[in-house]
C-alpha cells in the first residue's frame, strides 16, 4: 500500500515548486521529505517523481501521474476521518473575492482546501474589495481577499506583486492620446494607481469602459480597443503586459491581502485562511514577468 504520509510530501513539492516550502507545510525537515519521496519511489518499483533540471527538479511523466490519484488518497482518507472519527472540519464558510482574482487564485485554493476537508460547505462571493472589506464588517463573510488599498482596514498583505499595463496580443493602443482605458470604478485602487501615474507623467487619458467586472473588461482589452492594469497573476494568456520601454509610466505595486474576523473564528476559517496564506505566498503568478512580456509561456520547474 501507498503510505499517505509520502503521498502528502510529494503533493506538498508539487503544490509549493519546492522542497524546502513543502517541508514547512508537511512541518517536517527537507532530508525527512526527500526520504519520503525516496521510499514512494522504491514502493512504485523503483520509478523516478522527479527528475534534476539545473539547480532545481521538474516533474517526471510517472510523476504527472501519480499526482490525480494521490490527491484522490488524501481525500479520501480526509473524508473518513471526518465520517468515522469526527477528527475532520464539517461546516460553513463564505469567502469573498474579488472576480480578478477569482480566475487566478480560486481554483488552487478550492481545490487544495476541499480535498482536505470534503465535508466543509463553501460559499464563495465576488465583489469590488471595499465592498467586500464592508461585508466583513458586517459579518456577512467569514473571510475576504481583497487589494489592501487605502480605505481597507485590518487586512494582512499576503502577497506582493508589480502593477502592469496590460494590452492585447498586438494591441498598439497604448500610442494613442488621450489614453483609452478600461477600469473599474472611481474607487479601485488599481484605477486611482493608473490615473495618479499618467496624471503625474503628463499623459492624457479618457475613460473608455468602466465595468465593476474584469469578465466585461478583458474583451475589450484583447480586442485592441482600450489599455487596463492588472498584477502578472491576473493577466490572462491572450493579453500582454506592456515593457517598461512603451511609453507608459511605472505603476506602484499591488498588494494582495487577507481579512479574517476579529472575533469568532471557526476552525474551518482557521484553516481556510491558511490555505489562502501558503497559497498565495507559494505561487510565483500565473505566468513569469518575463513570459508576460513575451507573451510566451514556460514550462514549470521545482526549485529545491
Amino acid at each position: 500500500m501507498l503510505d499517505t504520509d509520502q503521498l502528502r510530501s510529494f503533493l506538498a513539492i508539487v503544490d509549493t515548486g519546492s522542497f524546502t516550502r513543502a517541508a514547512e507545510r508537511v512541518n517536517k525537515t527537507q532530508s525527512a521529505v526527500s526520504m519520503h519521496i525516496k521510499r514512494l519511489e522504491d514502493r512504485l518499483g523503483g520509478k523516478a517523481l522527479f527528475a534534476k533540471q539545473g539547480r532545481g527538479v521538474r516533474l517526471t511523466d510517472d510523476g504527472e501521474r501519480l499526482i490525480d490519484y494521490a490527491r484522490r488518497m488524501l481525500q479520501m482518507e480526509a473524508a473518513a476521518l471526518a465520517a468515522v472519527a469526527g477528527t475532520g472540519l464539517a461546516g460553513r464558510l463564505r469567502l469573498g473575492i474579488p472576480d480578478d482574482y477569482a480566475e487566478s487564485f480560486l481554483p488552487e485554493i478550492l481545490t487544495r482546501f476541499v480535498r482536505r476537508h470534503p465535508l466543509v460547505e463553501m460559499t464563495v462571493i465576488c465583489g469590488s474589495s471595499l465592498s467586500l472589506a464592508e461585508r466583513m464588517q458586517a459579518r456577512d463573510l467569514d473571510l475576504a481577499i481583497v487589494t489592501n488599498g487605502a480605505g481597507i482596514a485590518g487586512a494582512e498583505v499576503v502577497r506582493e506583486e508589480p502593477l502592469r499595463w496590460v494590452v492585447g496580443p498586438r494591441a498598439t493602443i497604448h500610442h494613442e492620446r488621450p489614453l483609452p482605458l478600461a477600469l473599474s470604478g472611481p474607487t479601485c485602487a488599481w484605477r486611482l494607481a493608473a490615473t495618479a501615474a499618467l496624471d503625474g507623467t503628463g499623459v492624457p487619458w479618457r475613460m473608455a469602459l468602466v465595468s465593476a467586472n474584469y469578465a466585461g473588461i478583458a474583451p475589450v482589452v484583447g480586442a485592441g480597443l482600450a489599455v487596463t492594469v492588472l498584477p502578472p497573476s491576473a493577466i490572462r494568456a491572450d493579453h500582454r503586459a506592456l515593457r517598461p520601454d512603451e511609453g507608459l509610466p511605472d505603476l506602484p505595486p499591488c498588494r494582495i491581502g487577507l481579512i479574517e474576523s476579529p472575533s469568532e473564528r471557526s476552525r474551518e476559517a482557521l484553516a481556510l485562511a491558511e490555505e489562502i496564506r501558503s497559497t498565495l505566498a507559494s505561487r510565483s503568478g500565473s505566468r513569469d514577468e518575463r513570459d508576460l512580456l513575451a507573451g510566451e509561456r514556460q514550462p514549470m520547474r521545482i526549485v529545491g
